[in-house]
């Protein structure tokens, strides 16, 4: 069976030209990494073509439908790597600079099976931040993604009487909108018997994470926000 000559890695919405017949006006395109002899890919994203399915199903010599699902199910992995991306970065980025002791106390309290087995938490942790800030950086199937502090934004987040977060809203950037996202969330809590928190992170599920983490992460995280908007 002859090795195929390309690994479809997604679907682009913003490439709207198929790169093999120049039709325009594609509403997606299939991104293509080129793989060597032996099948691996074999370069960047700046090597990648963006056909349209009928040209990818030609060049693969597949179905449409196929082109088709291939495509959705390698976006949807890629989707899931930036989502642990984005929560490893808002969990980890705010300690990167804390002292050695608090980064091995964050990254211990994570992964306690790691502990007291030589795995030193500092080169853990610039490990994790390399990979997710990699990950987001990547333009194989768009445009980079945030990945700095910089870009986290803030999220007020309603738990339940059990502790349980009820609700994740973004907190807006203006003052007459916090203070009427405020009452109305502390009203309901009161209601509940529930409590509030406000993080910082880069999407709404980080948020979450960054929440339900322990009290020194959450610390960092309030400095961390405080020093990129002083």
């Amino acid at each position: 069976m002859p090795i195929p000559k390309w690994s479809i890695k997604g679907i682009v919405d913003e490439y709207d030209t198929c790169g093999c017949c120049g039709r325009r006006g594609l509403k997606r395109t299939v991104a293509l990494m080129p793989l060597d002899a032996d099948g691996n890919e074999d370069g960047t994203a700046e090597d990648v073509a963006y056909y349209g399915t009928s040209c990818a199903a030609t060049a693969l010599g597949w179905t449409q439908g196929k082109v088709t699902d291939t495509a959705r199910a390698a976006q949807a992995q890629q989707d899931q790597r930036d989502d642990y991306a984005r929560r490893m970065i808002s969990i980890y980025a705010p300690i990167e600079f804390a002292p050695i002791r608090d980064r091995a106390r964050v990254y211990y309290g994570r992964n306690r099976g790691q502990r007291d087995t030589g795995v030193k938490a500092s080169e853990e942790v610039a490990k994790l931040l390399g990979k997710a800030r990699a990950q987001l950086a990547d333009t194989t199937t768009g445009a980079a993604r945030p990945s700095r502090i910089e870009d986290f934004r803030r999220y007020l987040v309603l738990f339940s009487r059990e502790g349980h977060i009820y609700r994740v809203e973004q907190v807006p950037d203006d003052e007459a909108g916090r203070q009427a996202q405020d009452s109305a969330a502390q009203r309901h809590t009161d209601r509940i018997g529930g409590s509030l928190a406000v993080v910082a992170a880069l999407d709404a599920e980080s948020a979450r994470e960054v929440a339900y983490a322990d009290d020194l992460t959450r610390e960092w995280n309030t400095h961390a926000w405080q020093a990129a908007h002083a």
